[in-house]
C-alpha cells in the first residue's frame, strides 16, 4: 500500500500578497531545465501549467526560483513506446482527452478525460504536474499508480531513472518528471470512477496475460490526505468471468486492509470506506 506525498489544501481564490519575489529562469530543454534547478539551490521549483504551484504560492509556499518548462518542447510528446504509450510530462488534459493514439490504445482514459476539471484546467494543467503535485483529489495521478505506470525522471547528473508510480515517494526528490509510460489495453484494463467526487475516486488497473488477469490495483483519491493504492489480493491468474463473480470478495479484503478515511463536510469516514467498496465491487465486474 503506497501514499504519495501529502498536499496542502487548495482554496479557489486566494491573495498574491503572499507570493514571494522570486527570479524566473525559461529553459528550453530538459537537461537545462535541471541544471537551472541545480544552481538555484532549495528554494528553486518547477513550473509547467502553473495552476498548482501558483496556489501554493498564494498559501505561502517560499520560492526564490521558478524553472518554467513551457518552452521544453521534448516534454510535450504522445508517442507509442514499445510496450504502451510514453506521454511527456507536459501533456496536458486536452491533448490526453484527444489523443488518436490514447484514444487507439487507451480508450477508456480517453473517454474519461473529457469530463475532468474545467475547460481552463484541462488546456493549462498537465499529467506530469497532476503526479507530481500529490493532492488527493487529482486525477491522473490516480490513473498512474492504478496503471503502475513507469515514471522516467532526468536527474542533475544527466542520468535518468525509472521508477514505477507505485514507489516513486521520496524516490526522485529533486529531480525532473519528463515522461510516463502507461502499457496498452492489450495488457492492460484500466477503469476510471468519478462518480462520488469529491467523496472519493477510484481508478483500477487490472494486468492481462493470455487472456486471464493476473494482477491488479486500485487507487484511490479525495478519501486520504495523499492518493492511496492497494493490490487486488489475487491467488491465482483468473479469467474474467471469475474475476466478476468474485468482486465482491475482493472488494471486501481490499477494504478491509485500508486504513480509516478522512471525515470531512463532504462524507463521514464510514460512508468513504462503504461506498469504496461499492465503487471496487462495480467496477471490477465492469472491468472483467
Amino acid at each position: 500500500m503506497t501514499a504519495l506525498a501529502t498536499a496542502t489544501p487548495l482554496a479557489v481564490h486566494r491573495s498574491r500578497k503572499l507570493i514571494p519575489e522570486f527570479r524566473l529562469h525559461r529553459p528550453r530543454s530538459a537537461a537545462e531545465a535541471v541544471a537551472m534547478k541545480a544552481a538555484a539551490g532549495p528554494g528553486a521549483v518547477y513550473m509547467a501549467g502553473g495552476i498548482d504551484v501558483v496556489n501554493r504560492m498564494k498559501s505561502g509556499l517560499q520560492v526564490t526560483d521558478v524553472i518554467h518548462l513551457g518552452a521544453v518542447a521534448e516534454l510535450d510528446d504522445i508517442e507509442e513506446a514499445e510496450d504502451g504509450l510514453q506521454l511527456g510530462a507536459l501533456v496536458t488534459h486536452d491533448r490526453l482527452a484527444t489523443s488518436p493514439l490514447v484514444k487507439a490504445q487507451l480508450p477508456a482514459l480517453a473517454q474519461t478525460w473529457p469530463d475532468v476539471a474545467n475547460i481552463r484546467i484541462r488546456c493549462k494543467g498537465t499529467i506530469g504536474g497532476n503526479i507530481m503535485a500529490g493532492d488527493p483529489s487529482y486525477d491522473f495521478a490516480l490513473t498512474a499508480l492504478a496503471a503502475d505506470a513507469r515514471l522516467h525522471f532526468l536527474i542533475s547528473d544527466d542520468s535518468t531513472r525509472i521508477v514505477s508510480a507505485t514507489q516513486s515517494r521520496g524516490a526522485t526528490r529533486g529531480a525532473l518528471l519528463t515522461a510516463i509510460i502507461l502499457r496498452s489495453g492489450s495488457a492492460l484494463r484500466l477503469v476510471f470512477d468519478r462518480s462520488l467526487r469529491p467523496v472519493i475516486t477510484v481508478a483500477l488497473g487490472l494486468d492481462t496475460v493470455g487472456g486471464r488477469i493476473i494482477s491488479g490495483r486500485v487507487a484511490i483519491g479525495c478519501a486520504y490526505a495523499a492518493p492511496l493504492t492497494a493490490s487486488l489480493p489475487l491467488a491465482e491468474p483468473l479469467p474474467p468471468g471469475e474475476l466478476a463473480r468474485g468482486a465482491e470478495q475482493l472488494a471486501q479484503e481490499v477494504v478491509a486492509g485500508l486504513p480509516t478515511p478522512l471525515a470531512d463536510h463532504h462524507a463521514t469516514s464510514g460512508y468513504r470506506l462503504r461506498m469504496i467498496e461499492v465503487l471496487l465491487r462495480r467496477n471490477l465486474t465492469a472491468a472483467a
